[in-house]
């Protein structure tokens, strides 16, 4: 098999094989720290009368048993299967680019590890956005809004930047450094330090706390010494490659 179609084929294997295991992942852990808080289901003697049973059509009608997934002919449902649907493709694209620049030699590591940070964050945003619709509750939707977009616009210019025949530069570079200074303020003054340095959070709220602060500093300082890289290489400090119109 010529050496770029295992690339193709390794990029599209790798696309499919982590949007699947992080729900597993993802549900593996919930389950190990909030163990005291889960119910025991009896399969055989409950039942579920909130289940419209639209998706069985004439083979089951009314108070259902046990399924493993019941989910009901609603907007909000279509909402969440979108939202999945186009998490799912984001993913997949934004790995089959990355597995194709690492095997052509042509990745560039700092914004892999920006990369691979930058999956927790993005990973909450779609589960936020599955409760909030799932559960009708809101109140935390325009800040999540607010944070997937910049979160979104900023993996976009990193995935962009993977590439190293890509140039870096001030412009590309300041708009990952300024969306992460805008994260690392905003927490700075919402929940990391009433969670993380006052102790008052419990133990899943200082982990997801802290699993947004670090992808955030590394947004910061890694493109900055990528652009010092390119600053040290015109022999000028890095100052004097920003402009005052970009910074």
């Amino acid at each position: 098999m010529p050496r770029h179609q295992k690339y193709i084929l390794f990029g599209i294997a790798t696309g499919i094989i982590i949007p699947i295991l992080l729900p597993f992942v993802h549900i593996g852990i919930i389950s190990h720290l909030w163990d005291e808080f889960a119910y025991k289901v009896d399969a055989r003697g409950c039942s579920n009368p909130c289940w419209d049973t639209v998706f069985k059509g004439p083979y089951e009608r009314g108070p259902s048993g046990y399924k493993h997934v019941y989910f009901n002919a609603t907007s909000n449902t279509f909402k969440i299967w979108a939202v999945t649907i186009l998490f799912v493709i984001l993913a997949y694209e934004a790995c089959k680019r990355t597995v194709r620049l690492y095997m052509s030699g042509e990745m560039r590591p700092m914004m892999l590890v920006l990369l691979g940070f930058s999956i927790y964050p993005h990973y909450y945003s779609w589960w936020s956005y599955f409760n909030y619709w799932n559960d009708d509750f809101y109140r935390q939707w325009n800040h999540q809004l607010f944070f997937s977009i910049t979160e979104m616009a900023s993996t976009m210019a990193v995935v962009y930047l993977l590439d190293k025949n890509v140039s870096v530069t001030s412009a590309r570079v300041l708009i990952i450094v300024d969306i992460a200074i805008l994260h690392v303020a905003s927490s700075g003054f919402d929940q990391f330090v009433d969670n993380v340095i006052n102790g008052n959070g419990a133990l899943h709220q200082v982990l997801r706390d802290i699993f947004f602060m670090i992808p955030d500093l590394l947004h910061i300082s890694l493109p900055l010494l990528e652009l010092r890289k390119v600053a040290k290489s015109r022999g000028l400090p890095i100052t004097h490659i920003i402009t005052t119109h970009e910074f």
